[in-house]
């Protein structure tokens, strides 16, 4: 083109002017610098080009930078010359000289600027560049060069965006100017943006990457700045198109699939952090800026109907969003508030078509980054709904669930579920549509319109929860849901999840019982009469596709099966049994079962297809958590982190929009499904808070745990695992666990606690928390060091959280876990007590957030904090005395983390210096030692009790009883001295010992003598005084008050009498030694001894006839302890009296009587009896003595046939009574013992107050084993009493509704043959009896009784009346 060679025909070898200088060795004179500077401008014109002098000068002038300003001299040289020769060849081409150096200057530029991608030089060319343009300038500066013959020429070539850059930096030419002169630049410049990033993403040295982020953030900030300072101008709306390039370009690299997309549109992501501006914009251009990029990205190829987005929603969640638009959301959402982001999101959707997906993208991302978005997005759906209905605007209803349900779908970490959202907008009558018919038909018809491209677990949330309709219309809804119900089937989609279970959860009268739930009700049920409840056979029949999809695999879900079966295995083999359970299934399960024994043997977990590869996954993404925390990210990073991971746990486990709320722990067979996901899940927990630990303290680490809980909250097919798990690390690996793992499964149970997640534990009243905290155990050393460890690590991230959301601190303590700490910490921490009791307050002020290792220090510095010791004044969270007695008696003494004598002295102040002062709305006694003593008493038959029932009694064989019970005397002896506090005792005893309704039931029965023999132990430790206080009368006479003892013995010691009729050798011991003990105390001991034994002969024969039976080894005792209170040797009349019936019964003659009553004669005669001696005895006793003596020898019966040990044995007897009874015929008395009306007669008077309520209703069994036996002959005489055939009659009466109220006392093959003779004799008594044996009143009652019960023996009756009247 243009040349600056003069003469192409010189030699090119001709010296430069750079070696023309070198040579000068000699500095000339200053009068020859004129001379000197002609010489030059005339070799120059001669020998050089004007291109290469140009760099030359440009060259020079960099070596020449730093130099002194003499160097300066010599590149005015250079510029003079440059310009003489620019004006020379301007003279001779006849053109301008702003053309010339122009054209000169783009040639150069040309040749330096060969890029190979045209977008950006490397070092050496922009250096080469830089100086260029700085010789411009020069030129330009001294009116030689022209910026717009510059851009018109250079244009024309190939413009590179890295000179348009330098052009820009130099001011030579801007970029405003560029975009303003031509309309091909916008196109040229985003062409160049787009390379520019494409170039950026292979840089490797920093500085390069500093060059190049500074021209982009340049030309951005002019495009910026160009585009929106004054948007009426051209030239804005050039550069606003050239940014809408760009983000196009952006949105479509999005949407083209994964494997096409580069890294390129990333590096124009950046651009929009606010940060790249600074002062370049202004805060209201830069609001603009993103208003007007918002806008764009919502509307970008709005090519998704509303049909797609209602059906492809689900696919378009947080964590499938891609990374790019994710992360363009973040930054344009960043200089918003929600409410702004939200008020333009709606903006948009009304005035635009906008791209559903990119919508919903941008809610996700509000959500998940900014957690007050909820509550903004609530109340634009309020407003949204509200407006639809008053308007019947369609478009705003579909935009308004389309926004609830794409919250939902991020879970309840975010957002309520569908279901709730659902059920709170539509499931009550104060509903948006229930003003009027027309907004129900509306709403119907919305709905109706949706059904065919809604997806399957909507509809279904419809169906189970339907909107309020009010009942004039509900014809309308039934048509929507037979609609619904037709679209679902035609997916293949089961709606049974209605349960077989009738259940009221309140829930706008729908009935909700998943089959998890079913299958514990049935368990139950089963359990209970060991019968398939009605219920469930009837669902196997009519409900089968909900037994068979439903119920079934909930009942069947593989699980390791116990070595004894358990109810629900016995429930899984009735209904296998009963073919209710297809073999396949059944066979199914069981292998499934051995699978799961298997693993767990052998320490693994066999993984199904793909598992493997989604738990990489999952471990990776938790990996980037953990590198999260460790680096400090933001609660928003974390929480799109979380996100992800709920993806993937969701791609695992799926979950069900209708859910069971149900959690069902069964310690003896755990959820053992998804192990391997929840040990993840844990172990990960526990390490992200290491790491976030590491970087902050817990009260500057965000919310993150908290939407970690809620994450997993929303997996409720995790939950039931997860709790397994968290209970088993807590109830049985506690010692073996790290202090990492224990701060983290405390931070992990305080967020539980907090969270309060809306599930019921089966057969527990507790909550999820407090059930937690039961599993750790306090038994012995190893579990109270755990124990008290993790407490205290939950005391104190719980505080830590307290202080941080500035909420009380009992939403992060479980008020049982609190419980527990106050156990311990006075257990193991002496130094603790003081400040438990308050007796003074701790002068170590220890910040929470920095407690050492030693578990006193922390435990003083979290006590020292008022909050927690204020969680005592909550009555929840006050461990009651009662609640620490039971505690204390779990302690295993053997493994105790005390010594014996350092547990007697801590027992001692806990019951003297710290509950019995404290007062009684605090947990304590009030000062009251009665109530202290009530309470021991309570615990330790609550103790016995439990020793006895409980399947794993071992835990009770070492307990602390003993410890407690020595306790509990010292207690007692300081009662006795108090007047008129015994009746606290037998009021106590009363309460425990009261009879149920089901008196005759053997499982109550068993279940009283328990409770009685503890009761006996209790008794046996209670000081005399206690027993038996002494009263005063009005005129001053002491005697003993008996009428309470005679009570407890008749009503409650009588009834578990083992042997019949007799109490136990140690509480007769006790009660005569309290009598004896006792009696000291009144004006004559003798005559109280006396006046109490004789109220005893006439209110409680019992206890004579006890003493009397124990008297050989009783005696010695009284009489010691008599002579030693009493000071005589001479004993009471009354004891003298047993002394003496007991020598008379040993004598061989018994014709000496005594003054004792006949049936304590009898009783000594029937112990000492032997049958050589009946015939002798029955010929020389008196009468009255000899029906006592039938009675105890009918006792021995019922006796022997209840317990024998062999029929020779209970034979013997039997012969016994028979003789007794043949002597006894002359006389129908011994009638009256069998008479089961309540007769007022002395014998039966007497065996009412010596027998239990059982042996007595089982003497009709002993009257017929003694008739049944009888020869002919006695049977005759028998009939000659008039009562006797009234008296067989009622007892087979009596005898016939044993067996059939199935007592499992009368199950032997024997004592069924006894009935059966019973009727044989019955009928053949009835056949022989005169006409007046029997009434026409007992006729009549008879027949009435036995018409439903024995006819045949109902027609005897009949026909022995009929002969009556004939004769």
């Amino acid at each position: 083109m243009f040349s600056a060679r003069s003469d192409t025909s010189e030699s090119t070898n001709i010296t430069s002017v750079k070696s023309l200088l070198a040579r000068r060795t000699v500095k000339r004179p200053r009068d020859e610098e004129t001379q000197l500077q002609e010489s030059c401008v005339r070799l120059f014109t001669r020998h050089q080009r004007t291109s290469d002098l140009l760099l030359e000068i440009t060259s020079h002038e960099k070596k020449m930078r730093n130099i002194s300003c003499v160097s300066y001299e010599h590149l005015d040289i250079h510029s003079s010359a440059l310009e003489e020769e620019l004006r020379r060849r301007s003279e001779q081409m006849k053109v301008s000289v702003e053309l010339v150096s122009v054209r000169l200057v783009c040639e150069k530029l040309e040749e330096l600027s060969m890029s190979p991608d045209g977008v950006l030089l490397n070092s050496t060319q922009r250096a080469d560049v830089c100086a260029l343009l700085k010789c411009a300038q020069k030129l330009r500066s001294a009116g030689l060069f022209s910026p717009h013959l510059l851009w018109q020429e250079y244009w024309t070539r190939q413009p590179i965006l890295e000179v348009m850059y330098h052009f820009h930096t130099h001011n030579i030419l801007t970029l405003e100017f560029l975009l303003e002169r031509d309309a091909g630049v916008s196109s040229w410049i985003s062409d160049q943006l787009q390379s520019l990033c494409v170039s950026m993403t292979t840089m490797t040295t920093p500085d390069d990457r500093e060059i190049h982020q500074h021209i982009l953030s340049t030309v951005v900030c002019v495009l910026v700045r160009t585009a929106f300072e004054d948007c009426s101008q051209n030239l804005s709306k050039t550069c606003c198109s050239v940014l809408d390039l760009m983000i196009s370009w952006l949105l479509d690299s999005v949407s083209e699939k994964a494997s096409d997309q580069s890294s390129a549109p990333g590096v124009w992501v950046q651009v929009y952090d606010a940060t790249v501006f600074g002062v370049c914009v202004s805060e209201d251009m830069l609001l603009r800026f993103f208003t007007h990029t918002l806008m764009r990205v919502l509307t970008h190829r709005p090519a998704f109907k509303v049909s797609d987005a209602v059906a492809l929603q689900s696919e378009w969640t947080f964590a499938q969003t891609p990374q790019l638009l994710t992360a363009l959301f973040c930054k344009i959402c960043l200089v918003f508030s929600v409410e702004s982001v939200l008020c333009q999101l709606q903006q948009v959707l009304e005035t635009h078509e906008v791209n559903w997906r990119h919508v919903l993208s941008c809610l996700s991302n509000l959500l998940i980054y900014h957690p007050q978005t909820q509550t903004r997005l609530k109340d634009l759906l309020s407003k949204c709904l509200r407006s639809a209905f008053d308007t019947y605007d369609v478009e705003r209803m579909i935009t308004s669930f389309l926004l609830a349900r794409q919250a939902s779908l991020e879970g309840p970490a975010v957002f309520p579920s569908y279901s709730d959202w659902f059920k709170l907008s539509f499931g009550g009558a104060s509903g948006y549509h229930g003003n009027s018919k027309k907004s129900t038909v509306f709403l119907l018809k919305f709905l109706s319109d949706l059904v065919p491209f809604e997806p399957p677990q909507y509809l279904k949330v419809h169906v189970m929860h339907p909107p309020y309709i009010r009942s004039k219309h509900r014809s309308l809804l039934q048509e929507y849901i037979s609609l619904t119900k037709t679209r679902l089937a035609d997916l293949k989609v089961s709606l049974e999840e209605t349960g077989i279970f009738e259940v009221v959860n309140g829930s706008a009268g729908v009935l909700h019982c998943p089959a998890q739930q079913d299958v514990e009700k049935a368990v139950t049920l089963f359990t209970t009469n060991n019968r398939i409840p009605a219920t469930v056979i009837e669902a196997s029949i009519f409900r089968r596709p909900y037994f068979l999809s439903r119920f079934l695999p909930a009942l069947l879900s593989p699980r390791v099966l116990p070595v004894k079966a358990d109810p629900r295995m016995n429930f899984i083999e009735a209904l296998r049994k009963a073919e209710k359970i297809p073999a396949l299934l059944y066979s199914s399960y069981m292998e499934s079962c051995q699978r799961e024994s298997c693993r767990q043997q052998q320490g693994v977990c066999e993984s199904v297809e793909g598992e493997e590869d989604h738990l990489m996954i999952l471990q990776e993404q938790f990996l980037l958590l953990r590198k999260m925390m460790s680096d400090g990210a933001s609660d928003g990073d974390v929480s799109a982190q979380l996100s992800k991971i709920s993806l993937s746990l969701r791609s695992m486990c799926s979950d069900e929009e209708t859910g069971s709320d149900v959690i069902c722990l069964n310690l003896q067979s755990p959820d053992q499904t998804h192990a391997a996901i929840v040990n993840i899940i844990l172990q990960n927990f526990c390490m992200c808070l290491l790491e976030a630990s590491k970087v902050n303290p817990v009260s500057r680490q965000g919310e993150w745990a908290s939407v970690f809980m809620k994450v997993l909250l929303g997996h409720r097919r995790l939950i039931s695992p997860l709790i397994h798990r968290l209970w088993d690390l807590l109830h049985k690996h506690g010692v073996s666990l790290s202090q990492d793992h224990v701060l983290g499964l405390a931070a992990l149970l305080v967020e539980l606690h907090h969270m309060c997640p809306q599930v019921q534990i089966m057969n527990s009243t507790l909550s999820l928390s407090d059930h937690l905290s039961d599993a750790l155990l306090c038994y012995t050393r190893s579990h109270m060091a755990f124990c008290l460890r993790f407490s205290l690590a939950v005391l104190s991230y719980g505080f830590c959280k307290a202080n941080c959301l500035s909420e009380e601190l009992h939403n992060f303590i479980p008020a049982r876990l609190f419980k527990k700490v106050l156990f311990l910490m006075a257990r193991l921490l002496p130094e603790t007590r003081a400040l438990i009791n308050e007796e003074h307050e701790c002068d170590i002020k220890t910040d929470v957030s920095e407690l050492t290792e030693r578990l006193k220090d922390s435990a003083i510095a979290l006590w020292s904090q008022t909050q927690i010791k204020d969680l005592k004044k909550r009555p929840q969270y006050q461990l009651l005395f009662s609640e620490w007695l039971t505690a204390e008696l779990r302690v295993q003494r053997s493994q105790d983390a005390l010594t014996d004598t350092e547990r007697l002295e801590y027992e001692h102040w806990v019951c003297e210096q710290y509950y019995l002062p404290m007062p009684v709305c605090e947990g304590g006694n009030g000062g009251d030692v009665t109530r202290t003593c009530a309470d021991l008493i309570t615990a330790v038959l609550d103790q016995h009790s439990l020793s006895q029932t409980s399947e794993r009694s071992s835990e009770h064989t070492d307990s602390c009883l003993p410890d407690l019970l020595s306790l509990l005397q010292v207690l007692m002896y300081q009662v006795t001295i108090t007047v008129d506090e015994s009746h606290f005792l037998w009021d106590l005893l009363e309460d425990r010992c009261t009879v149920t309704s089901d008196l005759f039931s053997i499982g109550h029965d068993l279940e009283y003598q328990q409770i009685v023999e503890n009761v006996s132990r209790v008794l046996v430790l209670v000081p005399a005084l206690l027993l038996l206080p002494v009263r005063t009368d009005l005129t001053g006479r002491k005697s003993l008050d008996c009428h309470r003892l005679i009570k407890h013995i008749n009503d409650v010691q009588r009834r578990s009498c083992d042997p019949a009729a007799l109490l136990s050798l140690k509480l007769t011991t006790h009660f005569l030694k309290a009598v004896v003990c006792a009696s000291v105390s009144c004006d004559d001991p003798a005559v109280a001894v006396n006046d109490c034994l004789l109220k005893f002969s006439v209110e409680c024969p019992l206890m004579l006839l006890s003493a009397q039976h124990w008297w050989m080894r009783v005696s010695a005792v009284l009489r010691c302890q008599w002579r030693r209170l009493a000071a005589c040797d001479v004993l009471p009349e009354q004891l003298q009296m047993l002394d003496d019936c007991h020598n008379w019964s040993r004598r061989p003659s018994v014709s000496a009587g005594t003054s004792a009553p006949a049936w304590l004669k009898a009783a000594c005669l029937h112990r000492f009896l032997k049958s050589s001696e009946m015939e002798k005895i029955t010929q020389e006793t008196d009468r009255q003595i000899l029906n006592f003596l039938f009675v105890f020898s009918v006792i021995e019966l019922i006796s022997e046939q209840l317990h024998g040990q062999g029929s020779d044995c209970w034979t013997r007897v039997r012969d016994k009574s028979i003789s007794l009874v043949t002597h006894l015929l002359e006389d129908s008395d011994w009638l009256l013992l069998f008479d089961q009306s309540g007769s007022d007669a002395s014998l039966c008077h007497f065996t009412c107050r010596v027998l239990s309520p059982q042996m007595l209703r089982l003497m009709p069994m002993a009257f017929y084993s003694i008739v049944t036996a009888v020869d002919s002959e006695v049977l005759h005489r028998m009939l000659r009493s008039s009562a006797f055939i009234h008296t067989a009659a009622v007892n087979y009466r009596e005898l016939n509704k044993l067996f059939l109220d199935s007592d499992k006392r009368l199950s032997s093959v024997s004592q069924h043959q006894v009935l059966l003779d019973a009727r044989q004799v019955l009928m053949n008594i009835i056949s022989l009896s005169s006409a007046d044996s029997l009434t026409l009143g007992q006729r009549r009652q008879l027949q009435s009784d036995y018409e439903q019960m024995d006819g045949e023996i109902s027609a005897a009756l009949n026909i022995s009346s009929r002969d009556t009247h004939s004769f």
